[in-house]
């Protein structure tokens, strides 16, 4: 008697593909690797923040109902900009992720946060390479001590999605947000509006 395939499996396959391809993205495989220059890791984490930050927004109420509180991986990457010398007034002006939306069920949501905080998982690799280059500014990577239980959890709600449709739509939100993070971190050193501010801002408090 062979068992049918668990959903995390499907999920797993599902997004193979682009999962491989952001171990190649620059700026992560730089970060990754310890290879990352100080002014690069600060633009990294910009654009990092523009996404999570509108993820949460999207995601809050699905994540409250489902009963998943995790840390904001968007106030870590302000704490970590903070300390590379970036003001929070600086950090609240940046650009935001505006393709993210607020998940239309359950089972969307469950898809798109396989994604986001699965991705999670290796920043303590990612935080240990970093060490000698950012000091304590990569809070972000590091996470927070409730990850492992959250992913849990996650993965428990996955695996009670019905067959059919709604594992369709948990393995079509998390394509989807694969694809708008992609896009979203294509340009990850492209200067935001308030570049000016940021480079005097970084300067005076170091």
């Amino acid at each position: 008697m062979t068992g049918r395939a668990s959903v995390r499996e499907a999920l797993r396959a599902a997004t193979r593909q682009p999962h491989q391809r952001l171990h190649r993205h620059p700026g992560l495989s730089a970060a990754a690797r310890g290879a990352i220059g100080l002014d690069d890791y600060r633009q990294l984490l910009m654009r990092l923040y523009g996404f999570h930050l509108a993820f949460e927004d999207a995601h809050a109420s699905a994540m409250q109902k489902l009963g998943l509180i995790t840390n904001s991986r968007a106030e870590l990457i302000a704490l970590d900009l903070a300390a590379l010398g970036i003001m929070r007034f600086d950090v609240c002006r940046l650009p935001r992720c505006a393709a993210l939306r607020e998940p239309s069920s359950e089972a969307c949501a469950l898809g798109a946060l396989y994604v986001v905080e699965g991705s999670a998982l290796g920043g303590a690799l990612i935080a240990e390479a970093l060490a000698p280059i950012v000091g304590d500014a990569r809070r972000f990577f590091l996470g927070g001590p409730s990850g492992r239980e959250v992913w849990a959890s996650l993965l428990a709600r996955v695996e009670t999605l019905a067959p059919g449709e709604q594992q369709a739509r948990a393995i079509d939100a998390a394509v989807e947000t694969f694809r708008i993070f992609e896009e979203w971190m294509f340009d990850w050193r492209a200067a935001p509006p308030c570049l000016d501010r940021l480079a005097v801002s970084s300067g005076s408090e170091n």
